[in-house]
Formats: C-alpha cells, sequence, structure tokens
C-alpha cells in the first residue's frame, strides 16, 4: 500500500489488524439493524410527548437516536460485502485465479445454507402470527408503517414461495419476507453475481447474457415498484456503494492519492445535492459507503490493532448473517402475540423492547449453531457435486453407441 503508484494489489489478503475491525462492524452493523426493527415495530418510529415526563422522554430519546441508523447499517453492510468479496474476485480475475465453481459453491453455500431454513422459519412465524386473534389490532395499529416498508406485496402462492426460496423476495415479497435485512441480503447475491459477470464477460462473453438477466431483474423491479420508491433503481444505486467496497480491496494508490479522491467524492456528493440533482436519502447513503471505505482503508494503513475491551463483540460477526435472516419475522411474532396494541411509552414498555431484542438475539444464535456454523462443510461438498456432473455427462456421451 506504500507504492507510488496506482494500480491493482498483486495478491490476496489482508493486514492481519483488518479482520478484526470487520467483525466488529459487521457485528455491530447487525445489532443496529435489529434494535432499529424492534424499536420500529413496537414504537412506529416515535419518541413520546412532554406529556410524558423528562426521564422518559430522554430514555426514549436516546434508545431513538441509538436505534434510528438501520439503513446505514445496511449501507455499511454492502461496502463490507464489497470489500470482503468484491475486491478478491477483482485481484484474482486480474491473476487469472478467479474460478466460477470455487466462486459460486462459496457464495452459494454461504446464502443458501442460512436463507432456506429462514424462510422456513420466516413462513411458521408468518402464518402464526396470522392466526393470532392479535393480528387485526397489529395490522390496524402498524398500517401505515407496513405499508411504507412493503416493497411489494405477494400472496400466500407457490408462485411467491419459489420467488422467495430462489432468493427473489426483492421481486414477490410477501409480509414475512419483506424487511430490510433480508432485502439487502438478496441484493448481495445479485451483486456476488452480477461483479463476476461483469469481471468475466471480456473472456467469456457468454456472460453478457447474465448481465442482460440481472439489469433485466431491476427494470422489472422498478416497473412493479407502485409505490413510487424506485426500487430498482436503487438496486444498481446500491451495487454502485456495493462497488467502492471492492475498489478500496483491489486498488493500490499513494495516501493523498486516496485522501483527494474521498475529499472530491464527498464534495461532489455535497454539490449534486445543494443543486437538486440528488437527493437527501441518496447523498446520504453514499456519504455513509465512502466514509466507511475511508475507516477501512485508515485502519489497514495505520495497522491500529482492535483494542482487548471491544474483542468480545467481534464474535457477534460468526452468527450476524443469521441475526439478520431471521430477526424481522421473530419481531413480529413477538409484537403480534404480547404488544400488537400496547405502544405505551413507559419503563414496561422499554423491558419489552429489550426482551424482543434478547430473543432474537439468542434464536439467532442457535439458529447459527443449527445452519450456519456448517457453510464451511458445505462449500466442499457443493464444490464437488458441481464439478462431478460434466465428468459423469463425459462419461455417460463416450458410452454411447
Amino acid at each position: 500500500m506504500g507504492e507510488n503508484v496506482i494500480g491493482f494489489r498483486s495478491t490476496t489478503g489482508m493486514t492481519s489488524n483488518l479482520p478484526d475491525w470487520l467483525d466488529l462492524a459487521r457485528g455491530l452493523a447487525a445489532v443496529e439493524v435489529l434494535i432499529f426493527h424492534s424499536y420500529q415495530l413496537l414504537f412506529e418510529e416515535q419518541v413520546p410527548g412532554p406529556t410524558y415526563g423528562g426521564p422518559i422522554v430522554l430514555a426514549y430519546s436516546l434508545l431513538w437516536a441509538l436505534s434510528g441508523h438501520g439503513v446505514a447499517a445496511v449501507i455499511v453492510f454492502f461496502v463490507l460485502s464489497g470489500y470482503l468479496v468484491g475486491g478478491p474476485a477483482l485481484v484474482r480475475a486480474k491473476n487469472g485465479e478467479l474460478n466460477a465453481i470455487d466462486y459460486f459453491s462459496a457464495r452459494a453455500s454461504r446464502l443458501y445454507v442460512v436463507l432456506i431454513p429462514a424462510l422456513v422459519v420466516s413462513f411458521f412465524f408468518y402464518v402464526s402470527a396470522r392466526h393470532s386473534d392479535r393480528w387485526e389490532a397489529f395490522v390496524a395499529s402498524h398500517q401505515y408503517l407496513l405499508a411504507a416498508s412493503g416493497l411489494f406485496s405477494a400472496s400466500e402462492s407457490p408462485a411467491a414461495a419459489l420467488c422467495n426460496g430462489l432468493f427473489l423476495q426483492t421481486i414477490a415479497c410477501s409480509t414475512y419476507a419483506g424487511n430490510l435485512a433480508l432485502w439487502s441480503l438478496s441484493n448481495e447475491f445479485w451483486y456476488y453475481v452480477l461483479i463476476f459477470a461483469l469481471i468475466s464477460v471480456r473472456k467469456r462473453p457468454g456472460w453478457s447474457l447474465v448481465i442482460v438477466a440481472i439489469l433485466a431483474l431491476f427494470v422489472v423491479a422498478e416497473r412493479a415498484d407502485v409505490r413510487g420508491y424506485h426500487t430498482g433503481l436503487k438496486f444498481i444505486f446500491y451495487f454502485l456503494i456495493w462497488c467502492v467496497g471492492a475498489f478500496v480491496y483491489a486498488i493500490v494508490a499513494p495516501l493523498l492519492v486516496w485522501l483527494l479522491g474521498f475529499l472530491m467524492s464527498l464534495a461532489g456528493i455535497y454539490l449534486l445535492h445543494a443543486k437538486g440533482l440528488l437527493p437527501a436519502w441518496a447523498a446520504y447513503h453514499l456519504t455513509v459507503g465512502i466514509l466507511t471505505a475511508t475507516v477501512i482503508l485508515s485502519i489497514e494503513l495505520t495497522s491500529i490493532s482492535l483494542p482487548s475491551f471491544l474483542r468480545f463483540a467481534r464474535d457477534l460477526a460468526k452468527w450476524s448473517f443469521s441475526l439478520y435472516a431471521i430477526h424481522y419475522p421473530i419481531l413480529v411474532f413477538l409484537n403480534v402475540a404480547m404488544a400488537a396494541d400496547h405502544r405505551d411509552f413507559t419503563v414496561g414498555s422499554l423491558g419489552l423492547n429489550v426482551l424482543f431484542i434478547v430473543c432474537c438475539l439468542l434464536a439467532s444464535f442457535i439458529f447459527y449453531l443449527l445452519f450456519e456454523r456448517h457453510t464451511d462443510a458445505v462449500r466442499p461438498w457443493l464444490r464437488n457435486v458441481i464439478r462431478e456432473r460434466p465428468s459423469k455427462l463425459r462419461v455417460e456421451k463416450s458410452l454411447l453407441p
């Protein structure tokens, strides 16, 4: 990183101090999304008025201030994903070491080993909540919130289940899967495929069909977004943020060049927003993405080690993926079962909110032990299955008369 030229890394790898910091960021980002959704479902993103008294107003204001960065946490998650997956893929592609089977077996085992049981659990909680006698009270009290956060709506049909099972819940999304965390995981999957197709299309033009197919999904998402949230456009927008992490990993440049690039990027975001050419949400997300990349690079260049008192928190990253995948349906179910019409700003409600969070943390840890912990074993099995099929086909063809 200390060279005076701009180019690509020659080998993959990170400085010894960086993985601990990235694990800490991944874990905290997942917990932030959990806290955000917990507060959102229980208190509908509101704080008590002055009639509730100073201590209660202060307590809830602090909690909302801490939990109100769920979207920013997802942006951090995107940049980290681009850094950890897209960046190494770029370097390996440059060195001729990028293998489709190895790449997709790693990505598929990481996603589907957790996703498939997560969808089953989500569906169970969704159906259970729907049949609760408090469901109607929950829907009535959260009507505006659910309408605003739902990307699409779909009935409980085989087609909807198939779309969700194929990790396409962003295109046909039912209530139990329609949340920010699963939406971000779906984006991540398509970004894995898209970055591989983009860096492989030069050698194998057939990947251009994959690129067109993914972009077509983005167009379908945009056209199907009747509420006007520009979901399809955001697919591409967040992919660019995802690529920020990939480029920070893959590119080698002097410190002053990086500093100048980051400052120019932030200045450009501010100017575009000031002239009305960039929406406030887009400017905010871009700023979070650029600052996240800046922090990653700063930690790598300065070789600052994670303080010992923070090292316990880095273990959250081990089961953060499970936390993303299953926390929302559990929160919905608990909210329906225990607090459908209970939104008072009291000490008891604070305790209920904490109980929601603790239940989701425990459930995701159990989920990790049952499923996510085994992805390293599934990966070689999946890789061998993919490699054996072509060889079997060749043998069968050779036996034909």
